[in-house]
């Protein structure tokens, strides 16, 4: 506090102030810098201006100082002149539990007030270690509730050949305060899960209710009557067998006993301590519970904790699941308009139904499945390894697109084939050659057939064929150019030759070889 100057030299340069003293005379004056000396004429100047036609008492819609309870102790004194007629005051804002910036407003508009900000602060600190707030104990039932914490670790690990704090995790029983610890590189929700798993494994149970801060990893949306778990820590919660309850926001306090536990845990078993490795600052904290954490006598219970444990909580804790839990993430996605979600840097298809849509996406290590809305399930793809790769099965795209160029040649030579034999030499031959024009030939070899009858069409490609010309003007050109009575009329069964033979002749020789 050696920038700030005393209070008795504050009230001397506003003094000074209203006297219009220039700073260069006022800094040959007292001698202060002038750079202070115009600091303090700013804070004075930007005082705020009371209106003097308004009744601040008549627009609060209540009395200006409250009633103070006659129990409550007297306000502690004060050395400034400018806070000394308005202690009573500030003493029963505080009992309202108004801040020190609301107080300092009020004063100024309702009560002439020409002091400091910072002296009503430094009153409001005096203020609040006379009236603390009340804070309740509630007592537990044995393996109903454990309380979950991060923290950031004040002993230092070697991560990649540099040093690190990394997060302590903590599980504290809220009835024996038996408790599980340990470091973990990161927050995210897989590494908070299975923090989780092996906390009740350490435990040998699950407790009935687990309070845990709003950290995203557990909380979506902190709310105070109704907040939103993290679909994924919710679905560990029924697997496991437990509740999540959060904290309401802005509430540490809320699960007090594992932030008093991990205040415990840094100063007893962290503070000023160095691992080569995060196994190796696991294991010790192992080490400590056992030796120490465990063994203790608890302040509050008056009992040792493992006692407490193994006689009372153990046997109250559910059982533990039959396995662990298939962890997945649970991310939100907009379908793209070429039917993919992105999901981890590589693309998994969607059907094609659902382009523009947003979906739900559920994915770990091995399985990527994708919902709907209602949270039905569109589709289920194996996770690609690596970054960029498409995964896009024929089902997904429309019935009107092709799935490979190989599918869509064969659909070209059999619409050829419908038209005749030159045709489809025709298309084969464009097939054949290496042009990125190739497949744009053949539609429009294809689609004069709607100009053109299908036996001209078969003329005009054998002419094409004879004359090694492939582009679709020439073709458009013979046929036009061809006269009606080249056109290859369609074949005609004859039923009268003199080779053929008359049916009732037939007929004689089946009844002869029958007899």
């Amino acid at each position: 506090m050696g920038n700030i100057l005393k209070m008795d030299r504050q009230e001397h340069l506003r003094r000074l102030f209203l006297l219009n003293w220039t700073d260069r005379a006022i800094s040959r004056y007292t001698g202060m810098h002038r750079t202070t000396i115009a600091k303090y004429r700013t804070q004075v100047q930007n005082v705020p201006k009371v209106p003097t036609d308004i009744d601040s008492g008549a627009c609060n819609g209540f009395q200006n100082v409250p009633k103070v309870p006659a129990d409550s102790p007297a306000p502690p004194p004060t050395n400034s002149s400018v806070i000394a007629p308005h202690r009573e005051y500030i003493r029963s804002q505080i009992l309202l539990t108004l801040t020190a910036q609301r107080i300092y407003q009020d004063l100024v508009e309702e009560r002439d007030f020409t002091g400091s900000y910072d002296s009503v602060k430094r009153y409001v600190r005096k203020l609040h270690k006379r009236h603390p707030q009340y804070f309740e104990r509630l007592p537990t039932i044995a393996g109903r509730e454990a309380q979950v914490d991060f923290a950031k670790s004040p002993a230092l690990v070697r991560v990649d050949d540099r040093y690190v704090h990394p997060w302590l995790f903590k599980m504290t029983l809220s009835h024996s305060k038996h408790s599980y610890e340990e470091h973990v590189l990161h927050q995210d929700i897989e590494t908070f899960i299975r923090c989780h798993e092996r906390a009740f494994k350490a435990f040998g149970g699950v407790p009935g209710i687990v309070t845990l801060d709003n950290l995203k990893s557990g909380v979506l949306h902190a709310h105070l009557y109704d907040p939103q778990l993290n679909p994924a820590y919710a679905a560990c919660a029924e697997h496991w067998g437990f509740v999540g309850n959060p904290c309401a926001p802005r509430k540490p306090n809320h699960k007090g006993r594992v932030e008093r536990d991990i205040q415990y845990t840094e100063s007893n078993a962290l503070a000023r301590r160095r691992f080569e490795s995060i196994d190796e600052s696991n294991i010790f904290l192992r080490h400590w519970n056992k030796r120490w954490a465990r063994t203790r006598i608890h302040g509050t219970a008056k009992c040792q904790v493992w006692k407490m444990f193994t006689e009372t909580e153990q046997r109250a804790l559910r059982p533990l699941a039959d396995n662990d839990f298939a962890f997945f993430n649970v991310s939100q996605r907009k379908v793209d308009v070429t039917g993919m979600v992105c999901v981890a840097n590589n693309f998994y298809a969607v059907p094609h139904t659902h382009i523009g849509c947003s979906v739900s996406v559920q994915y770990n290590s091995d399985q990527v499945k994708i919902l709907d809305e209602k949270q039905q399930l569109l589709i289920s793809h194996r996770t690609l390894q690596g970054k960029g790769k498409v995964i896009q099965p024929a089902s997904c795209r429309p019935p009107y697109k092709h799935p490979s160029l190989e599918h869509q040649e064969m659909y070209y030579c059999r619409i050829a084939r419908t038209v005749g034999p030159s045709c489809l030499g025709l298309v084969e031959r464009l097939l054949g050659q290496d042009h990125p024009l190739t497949i744009r030939r053949v539609r429009g070899v294809l689609s004069l057939s709607k100009r053109f009858t299908s036996a001209r069409l078969e003329t005009a490609c054998a002419e094409a064929l004879i004359q090694h010309v492939y582009k679709y003007h020439h073709l458009v050109m013979f046929c036009q150019s061809l006269p009606q009575a080249a056109v290859v009329p369609s074949p005609i069964v004859t039923q009268e030759h003199e080779l053929i033979r008359p049916m009732a002749e037939y007929q004689t020789l089946i009844e002869e070889r029958s007899l």
